[in-house]
């Protein structure tokens, strides 16, 4: 390598490809179908809401609190390896060639949801302040420059004080971006310019504190590993990673659950899948976080149409996941030391998906029931059983083929 920045680049070249390699599997017909239903019910659902949102909405306050959380957490995205702490020590004074295109890196790449989180925000501001152009051009600006800002601090911050404390400072951006665009949204801009000169002196104090700092090679190098554990854990509910090794808890506070099945080798599949299930973190809780889900959205969506379809593509979600997670191969299985050929497994996957997808229907139709909307439980009770029988008999037909 002629330089630290060719470094950077084919390290970069290297986990796009990484990364893209693991997203098409994420991205995959079926979580195109669920994220199509989602987002649609969701678009119904808001703009129905926008049409009669009252007029003391605290809609500033509240797109000020989501921009702020966006561009609050900004950690860098450095690429490093554990190895760099030994072989990059004697360019550290060359190390602004690898770390100035990492920030810039990180700019680009934690974008997007600012910037979606803006345009969705359109119509709530225009039907409660209306679109002047201060607002169509002036705060998309400034709020392209907070996160540079936001950052270049942290990373400055983090560099100063290794890593400890980053949370203070994270708090202190949250809280001056919250205050400058509930400002500025409420027209008060005399005090929005105010505290935009309190940020820049912010950030210019923490660039200060860092300059001549040794570079925290320890910090930055746990941090991205942590980032990219995170990513693999993510890209482990779809497809099998070979870099973590999926969690296994007893939850003995789970074995009333195993009591109704019978003794017998008829009923051993069904005992070991309903283990399996219990007892690994990545199926277990991603079965309870998309029925929280899904009891929340049930709460909070006010059109019955929405609710169903909302119900019906996170059912889909629940039902596809936990069937292919209990049939993918697996390298040891019990039933492996004593093989129930005569027994079929898939029969005692598809008996739990469907138990757990009834109890997850119960429980949003619950939900529905208490806030008083009847008609709409039972429909969603219905939705959600058959779309998950129907995802069970696609799934289970494609792959015998």
């Amino acid at each position: 390598m002629k330089s630290l920045h060719d470094v950077w680049s084919r390290r970069l070249q290297k986990y796009t490809v990484e990364v893209q390699n693991y997203l098409k599997y994420v991205f995959t017909g079926h979580i195109a179908i669920v994220l199509l239903f989602a987002i649609g019910a969701a678009g119904y659902a808001y703009s129905e809401w926008i049409q009669t949102i009252p007029t003391g909405f605290p809609g500033a306050l509240l797109l000020a609190l989501v921009l702020g959380l966006l561009l609050a957490y900004s950690p860098p995205t450095t690429l490093l390896k554990e190895a760099d702490a030994v072989y990059f020590l004697p360019l550290e004074s060359k190390l602004d060639s690898f770390l100035n295109p990492a920030l810039k890196w990180t700019f680009f790449s934690q974008l997007y949801l600012p910037v979606v989180a803006f345009i969705v925000s359109l119509p709530m501001i225009n039907a409660l302040y209306g679109l002047n152009p201060s607002l169509l051009i002036g705060l998309p600006i400034l709020l392209l420059l907070l996160k540079w800002w936001s950052i270049q601090t942290e990373f400055s911050f983090r560099k100063a004080r290794a890593g400890e404390k980053a949370w203070v400072d994270r708090l202190v951006r949250f809280l001056a971006v919250l205050l400058f665009v509930y400002l500025y949204i409420e027209g008060q801009l005399l005090f929005a310019v105010l505290v935009l000169f309190g940020i820049i002196f912010y950030g210019k104090w923490v660039k200060q504190q860092a300059a001549g700092k040794p570079f925290a090679y320890g910090h930055f190098i746990v941090l991205e590993e942590n980032r990219m554990l995170r990513f693999y854990q993510f890209a482990n509910y779809f497809t099998d990673v070979p870099h973590i090794k999926g969690k296994v808890k007893a939850r003995s506070w789970l074995n009333w659950i195993y009591s109704w099945i019978k003794p017998g080798p008829q009923n051993a599949h069904l005992y070991l899948v309903w283990r399996t299930f219990v007892r690994s973190d990545e199926l277990f809780y991603l079965w309870v976080r998309l029925t929280i889900i899904v009891m929340i959205g049930a709460w909070l969506i006010p059109f019955p149409v929405a609710v169903a379809i909302f119900s019906a593509a996170l059912a889909f979600a629940s039902a596809i996941q936990i069937w292919q997670g209990l049939n993918k191969s697996q390298h040891f299985r019990m039933d492996n030391l004593f093989p129930l050929t005569q027994f079929n497994r898939e029969q005692a996957v598809w008996k739990l998906v469907l138990i757990v997808q009834t109890v997850q229907a119960v429980l949003t139709a619950l939900v529905l029931a208490l806030a008083g909307m009847l008609f709409t439980a039972l429909v969603v009770l219905v939705v959600i059983v058959a779309i998950s029988i129907v995802t069970l008999s696609v799934s289970k037909k494609n792959k015998k083929k």
